[in-house]
């Protein structure tokens, strides 16, 4: 039920909350003030009870039973009455001991009580209304009561319990309008990035930005938040078009270039020209296998990282293009206790592996290959140099690509081999660079810094 009752804006929920205290406190100090005003005005009466009891003297009795002074109830009357008028709304009464009084001002009512006597008032009821009385003994049996309406102080503390409301309904209408106006200004900036929000949902620009620095500090946090999210939200679908983009034109690209040895195979078979079917089929898996390491150098950030000791994994790499190809000279220079980096074993054995296959597709058939690895201050260094003819400046941005190869290429390759290469280096923080060899021929310059 509370729940339903409290309202669902903030600029509602901070006027309620304002409302309420500034309300209760308030109504805590309207309490303590009518409380505060009823007892000083019923001290006030108190005190001029107790004045009056002590102004009026001592006063004869009947026969000898009363103080001196007083003659006959005929005489006492006559002379005791104006001393005891108090006025309107009071009376005092002297009572005597045989139980007869004589009183001035107000009605006694019927069977109006009288107390003990002291020097406190008390408070009695008689005639339907509420008194205030003191009773003084004057001795000899007779007793002076002194008594006050107390209508007069209810009706004053009446009146001045509709002020008290009347000040404080003003006091919280004037609360609730000062607190939504300025609620009003403090959530202007959270109102100027609401709608900024709801301009980048209806129009999906994630280049906008939250305007900050106008808005107190809570808000421009916020909002600097919001900017950094948006940037990585930006990040994220320029990361995913551009996969996307690299996904249709590595389809295309793939397509295209298993067109040719399906074609082949496909006529070779039909003729039955057997060796040439076969070979058609090797190039085909080659292709294939190709493909698949670009497709996992494209996949993201290694998932298995460890150490890898790039002196011992060049030496494997050398070890093997020895032996397909045992006319090519390959050298290998790295020191004897690494370097290491962080990243995937399979994968950087998959660039060099490239790198190598390269160099013996662009090189002499009797020609020599040198791999070098050493350390640098941030990771280490990767060179393949070999001594064929090289890739031509003009062409060396274009071999990087899928598919394309040089245009002193020998053999068969698929124009893979470097883009898988780049593909690598880049998942382990480094980059790949063409430029020429001391030997002659082309240099591969690999950066590597490890994964992440």
């Amino acid at each position: 039920m509370i729940g339903r009752l409290t309202p669902r804006s903030l600029t509602g929920r901070v006027t309620l909350a304002a409302v309420v205290a500034v309300g209760a406190a308030l109504l805590l100090a309207a309490a303590a003030v009518l409380i505060a005003s009823a007892r000083a005005d019923r001290n006030t009466l108190d005190g001029e009870l107790r004045g009056l009891a002590q102004r009026i003297g001592p006063m004869g009795g009947p026969g000898g039973g009363g103080p001196p002074g007083l003659g006959s109830p005929g005489d006492r009357d006559r002379r005791e009455r104006g001393r005891l008028d108090p006025g309107e709304d009071r009376f005092t009464r002297l009572v005597f001991a045989d139980g007869t009084f004589v009183a001035g001002g107000a009605s006694v009512p019927d069977g109006f009580p009288l107390p003990a006597p002291g020097r406190t008032p008390a408070t009695v009821d008689s005639g339907g209304q509420s008194w205030r009385t003191i009773v003084r003994d004057l001795g000899g049996g007779a007793q002076l009561q002194v008594a006050a309406q107390m209508r007069p102080l209810q009706e004053r503390r009446r009146r001045l319990l509709y002020v008290v409301l009347a000040a404080l309904a003003g006091a919280l209408l004037a609360t609730a309008l000062i607190t939504r106006a300025l609620a009003r200004l403090a959530v202007k900036p959270i109102e100027r990035l609401r709608r900024t929000t709801d301009e980048i949902t209806q129009t999906g620009d994630l280049a906008s930005r939250v305007p900050t620095g106008a808005g107190p500090e809570e808000v421009d946090a916020l909002g600097s938040d919001l900017n950094a999210m948006l940037a990585r939200l930006e990040e994220t679908a320029a990361g995913r078009e551009a996969a996307l983009e690299s996904a249709r034109r590595f389809a295309a690209d793939a397509g295209h270039e298993l067109r040719t040895p399906l074609t082949s195979l496909k006529a070779n078979l039909a003729t039955g020209s057997t060796d040439e079917a076969v070979a058609d089929a090797v190039r085909l898996t080659a292709l294939v296998e190709q493909l698949q390491q670009l497709a996992r150098g494209e996949a993201g950030p290694p998932k298995r990282i460890e150490p890898v000791d790039l002196g011992e994994l060049a030496d494997a790499a050398a070890a093997a293009v020895r032996t397909r190809h045992p006319g090519v000279t390959v050298t290998l220079e790295a020191p004897d206790d690494g370097p290491s980096i962080p990243g995937e074993g399979e994968s950087l054995r998959m660039l060099l592996d490239n790198l190598l296959q390269n160099a013996v597709n662009y090189g002499r058939s009797d020609g020599r290959i040198l791999v070098t690895v050493e350390a640098d201050s941030q990771g280490a260094r990767l060179i393949v140099d070999d001594d064929g003819p090289g890739i031509p400046q003009e062409e060396r941005a274009a071999v990087l690509e899928r598919f394309v190869r040089g245009s002193g290429a020998r053999g068969s390759g698929t124009g893979l081999g470097l883009s898988i290469a780049a593909a690598q280096a880049a998942r382990h923080g480094g980059a790949l660079e063409l430029g020429s060899a001391p030997l002659g021929g082309l240099r591969v310059l690999v950066t590597l810094r490890g994964a992440a």
